[in-house]
């Protein structure tokens, strides 16, 4: 039976209607294959409880704190701020539950942690984030609104970031992911230790991409991304497009038009 218990959260229902960061951590199951992802509002995290806890049936986990309880490991990479809220903790309670009732079962391959945090996190943001890492394998049924004519600006724990797109859509079934996004314009600055820091200007006119887990993956478009550091568990630099990354999600080579990406282990 799938399982969701609401965290104590100890606050008044008008402190939950506040804008709040969103935040998602991964920790390596198989270097630059699979990972756990769970997704942090404010300081309370939400993530499906791991396969030995679950067996059959889908659990949601929270906790408070600076990370996951699924994510607690030496190898887990810096959170990173995907986007804000102005969701209340009672509404969340009620969307896990309608979850839940729609994954009621753990699949390996769907029905996962990073479906649910995907999912969660569209929702969340009405379809206004940043992801800045792809899933490995889901199934991800959230629908969203394509033109998003906004954008969010967070200065949070040594990460600054202002983003805008006029639209984006998603697409993933398994392990095969799309994308669209066009009139996208993030600027980031991050500064928060030794595993993320950096300054990067990414802008893209136009960009679809397709990929298979973190094995392999295209992108065709137009953009001038420019920055050098490290994030998301990756080493980057790029400058006017041309550039590249390699690390947590393998290697990956840029031109202004095109990008392919390799895990390293292939």
């Amino acid at each position: 039976m799938a399982e969701y218990t609401a965290p104590d959260l100890g606050m008044t229902e008008s402190e939950g209607e506040a804008t709040r960061v969103v935040k998602v951590a991964r920790k390596p199951l198989v270097p630059l294959l699979a990972y756990h992802w769970s997704l942090q509002v404010g300081d309370t995290w939400y993530e499906i409880a791991p396969m030995k806890e679950t067996r059959e049936a889908n659990k949601i986990n929270t906790n408070r704190g600076s990370m996951a309880d699924g994510t607690r490991s030496i190898l887990t990479m810096a959170a990173s701020v995907v986007g804000e809220t102005t969701k209340t903790d009672k509404e969340i309670e009620m969307w896990n539950k309608e979850w839940l009732e729609e994954h009621p079962e753990y699949e390996l391959l769907t029905d996962n942690c990073q479906a649910y945090v995907t999912d969660l996190l569209v929702w969340l943001t009405d379809n206004n984030y940043r992801l800045p890492f792809n899933t490995d394998s889901a199934d991800v049924d959230q629908p969203d609104e394509f033109w998003t004519n906004d954008g969010f600006e967070i200065e949070t724990d040594g990460t600054k970031i202002s983003s805008f797109q006029i639209g984006q859509s998603h697409g993933i079934v398994g392990p095969f992911s799309a994308q669209i996004t066009v009139g996208k314009r993030t600027t980031e600055t991050v500064a928060t230790g030794a595993t993320q820091f950096g300054a990067f200007a990414d802008a893209t006119a136009v960009a679809v991409e397709a990929n298979i887990g973190n094995a392999v993956g295209v992108r065709l478009g137009l953009n001038a991304d420019t920055g050098v550091g490290v994030r998301g568990g990756n080493a980057e630099a790029h400058v006017l497009g041309f550039g590249g990354k390699i690390g947590q999600d393998g290697v990956e080579l840029n031109t202004p038009f095109l990008g392919l990406t390799c895990c390293t282990i292939l």
